[in-house]
């Protein structure tokens, strides 16, 4: 298990269980055809290498995300979020049960696009991943690649 502290959070992760998780499930992680999933698989592969780096320190594949969604958008970029699961424990910066605000510890900023915050009930949970285990939200604003027209633009 290796300790990471970032902003509010305190966080024990099983790298290796996490990251031999991932590598054992090589399929395609993103099955949906929405114009949104599309464009994340191309632009997932931009991310700034600081970010790619934090992602695996913890084990994760920034390209295996359980499960994605999109708010809005220009014709340039598309903002969104997302989670990943991770084999460990929240030490500190939890949110508690039954609390009416999720991420009291807030969330932490990889870049001017991409921040984390962090919480032990897992969405959507492979029954397979490996126990115990803790969700990695995920906010981004990633550019808009494809070859058409943002439909999540506001206009």
């Amino acid at each position: 298990m290796a300790e990471f502290v970032w902003g509010g959070y305190r966080l024990e992760v099983d790298v290796e269980a996490t990251r031999a998780y991932y590598d054992s499930h090589p399929e395609p992680w993103i099955t949906c055809t929405c114009d949104g999933c599309r464009n994340f698989m191309l632009a997932v592969k931009t991310l700034p290498q600081a970010v790619r780096d934090f992602f695996d320190a913890l084990g994760l594949d920034p390209e295996k995300p359980g499960e994605l969604c999109y708010y809005q958008g220009t014709a340039q970029r598309l903002s969104g979020g997302g989670w990943y699961h991770l084999a460990g424990r929240i030490l500190s910066g939890d949110t508690e049960p039954g609390a009416k605000v999720l991420f009291p510890a807030g969330w932490y900023e990889l870049d001017e696009h991409c921040s984390v915050a962090f919480k032990s009930d897992c969405d959507l949970l492979e029954e397979d991943f490996p126990r115990p285990c803790f969700q990695m939200e995920f906010n981004h604003d990633l550019p808009w690649l494809l070859n058409k027209k943002n439909p999540y633009q506001d206009d």
